[in-house]
């Protein structure tokens, strides 16, 4: 991201607080030009790993602040350092991100300049620290990504989804986030299916099996043929230039109408998962959602699962589903093991993920058009191979039964650390409320 330095300073003076809260007046320019140069120095070691700092701007007047304007297309952020006092009505009109900072643990003069507009302006962050503005740019380049994300959704909604409740609107959803949805009939996806070379699935199939653990019921055919189905997302996906997928695998699994032309696809999007590419189940957009937003913050796969046991007594819940991404501990992190086995104790093929006991999660839901999402964290007390699904993680929350009177639906998306704060920050960008559990 592009960071834009402003200064605001008193007619070239600029007022300085240490550490301890002391505040100094430097009335001479050119020793006020020096102790900035001394800040940008500290900013770029501290936060310059992923960003790009641009040339300063100091402000002593309102018009000053009239070349922001004109180069507005190169700034991500601006990053408004208080230092003096400057009218800022006139910065007001950015329309982009401003963080407000005056100090390592030293908020008085940003407080003074935004610390009530700031509750006006979703855009206007003020920083205690150096770890704010590394949150707050966290925060505000997921939802740069959202903007530069597109969407492939495989056939159309299950037909049971849309009785039970209503699809989103997609539209609200791109007005709000820039997300971009490409709708794909399943049978494109067949016809791709069909062609893809089966030296190639085959040689995917066999390294599936030689990095398991074990490979229980799955033949080498139906291995091969959920490579192929794998081969098929993917490269749709990159045909369409798209980072996430949702696909109606319902009636792939559930119904004749495509029996024999395509496996079921909870293999291929478990890694398509491990990869990075945020794969929903039976169409639900808002599950996909919440995955994306968590992947992206969290830099990890997510799990997405039905809430199948809530128990009040004993304030446990277990998620359960077929699709377990293997990197669950991080996209740079080594593989948990898995084990092959088949689809529902029927044809096909899922995969167990051993997670380890004792990690802290966080689990969250959207609501469909991402007016609200409900979070909380738990930790993980057990993870056991089932049929129906494949996957069941048992975990530890604080209230159950305020958490089921609370979730918006069914289906929960897990990922592994606790990221309340990052995606509360996150919502409040989005204009989305946020309720933590």
């Amino acid at each position: 991201m592009n960071i834009k330095p402003v200064i605001i300073l008193s007619r070239g003076a600029g007022v300085f607080v240490d550490h301890n809260g002391r505040m100094e007046l430097v009335l001479d320019k050119n020793q006020s030009r020096d102790r900035i140069s001394t800040l940008l120095e500290e900013l770029k070691k501290e936060i310059g790993a992923e960003t790009t700092i641009l040339e300063k701007l100091l402000v002593g007047s309102s018009k000053d602040y009239q070349s922001l304007f004109e180069e507005k297309n190169t700034i991500d952020v601006i990053l408004l350092y208080v230092l003096g006092v400057t009218p800022i009505e006139e910065l007001l009109r950015w329309q982009g991100p401003i963080i407000a900072f005056s100090g390592q643990y030293t908020p008085a003069m940003a407080l003074y300049a935004v610390g009530e507009e700031r509750h006006q302006h979703r855009n206007l962050f003020v920083a205690l620290d150096y770890e704010d503005i590394l949150n707050t740019l966290k925060v505000l380049k997921v939802k740069q990504l959202l903007a530069q994300t597109r969407i492939v959704l495989f056939g159309s909604p299950p037909t049971w989804h849309l009785r039970w409740y209503g699809f989103p609107d997609l539209e609200a959803i791109r007005r709000k986030t820039g997300l971009q949805f490409i709708p794909v009939e399943l049978r494109e996806l067949i016809d791709v299916v069909q062609k893809i070379d089966a030296v190639e699935a085959s040689s995917l199939a066999d390294t599936w099996m030689n990095d398991a653990r074990q490979v229980v019921e799955p033949s080498s055919k139906h291995l091969q043929q959920s490579a192929a189905a794998y081969l098929a997302m993917a490269q749709i996906l990159k045909r369409k230039g798209a980072q996430a997928m949702a696909i109606n695998c319902l009636e792939i699994t559930q119904s004749q109408k495509f029996s024999g032309q395509i496996i079921n696809p909870c293999m291929g999007m478990s890694f398509l998962r491990d990869e990075g590419i945020p794969s929903g189940c039976e169409m639900d957009i808002a599950g996909l959602l919440t995955m994306i937003l968590l992947s992206n913050l969290s830099h990890r796969p997510a799990f997405l699962g039905n809430i199948v046991h809530a128990d009040p007594e004993n304030n446990v819940i277990r998620l359960s589903h077929c699709i377990l991404p293997t990197r669950m501990s991080g996209f740079d992190k080594d593989p948990l093991p898995y084990t092959l086995r088949d689809y529902h104790g029927l044809t096909g093929v899922t995969s167990f993920t051993e997670i380890p006991t004792g990690v802290e999660v966080t689990l969250a839901r959207a609501q469909r058009n991402l007016e609200r999402i409900v979070a909380l964290c738990g930790k993980v007390v057990a993870c056991e191979d089932t049929t129906f699904c494949r996957n069941t993680v048992t975990i530890q929350i604080q209230n159950t039964r305020k958490f089921i009177q609370q979730v918006e639906g069914n289906h929960h998306v897990m990922v592994l650390g606790n990221h309340l704060t990052d995606l509360e920050a996150l919502s409040c960008v989005l204009d989305c409320s946020f309720h933590s559990l």
